[in-house]
């Protein structure tokens, strides 16, 4: 009975090392794929910054005797349309409209991910959605709600 309780001994032992190992091999890789997706996340903002400017040299070089109007704030004219020079919805029109729909407050995430499948044709991303979404608060357009550590949103109606 003594070996066999030495035996167990050893193996729960060697079984509870393992588990710290395979505990901190877990956190350290958890930190690794948030590292790597934190470095995707900015090479697809970049890949598309540096699409948007191939464009716009390649029609300029085509076009070079057109000029092209500046948009102040990316506002579409003074009055703030909601498209952008190019005819499309702006980003922050779509995210207050989702805002105005949903019944339940929403994180950038979630945001992000609803308007990427309903716009295919757009590469949108979580942090410009969350910018996006603190420049809405800070116009008094959007309210922000702290749940814990996350962050949501809600469309703020405005007064009749």
């Amino acid at each position: 009975m003594s070996g066999e309780t030495e035996l167990t001994t050893a193996y729960s032992s060697k079984v509870a090392g393992d588990l710290e190992r395979n505990v901190a091999e877990q956190e350290r890789i958890r930190g690794e794929v948030a590292r790597l997706t934190a470095e995707l996340d900015e090479l697809m903002h970049d890949h598309g910054v540096l699409l948007n400017l191939q464009k716009a040299l390649q029609a300029g070089a085509s076009e070079s005797d057109r000029k092209v109007p500046r948009q102040k704030n990316g506002k579409a004219g003074k009055g703030g349309g909601r498209h952008s020079g190019a005819g499309k919805v702006t980003l922050v029109d779509l995210i207050r409209d989702h805002l105005a729909a949903s019944d339940d407050p929403c994180s950038a995430s979630e945001v992000t991910t609803v308007l990427s499948e309903r716009h295919r044709d757009r590469h949108i991303q979580t942090t410009v959605v969350r910018t996006s979404l603190e420049n809405l608060v800070a116009k008094g357009r959007a309210r922000r709600i702290k749940r814990g550590s996350s962050v949501f949103y809600t469309e703020v109606t405005p007064a009749p």
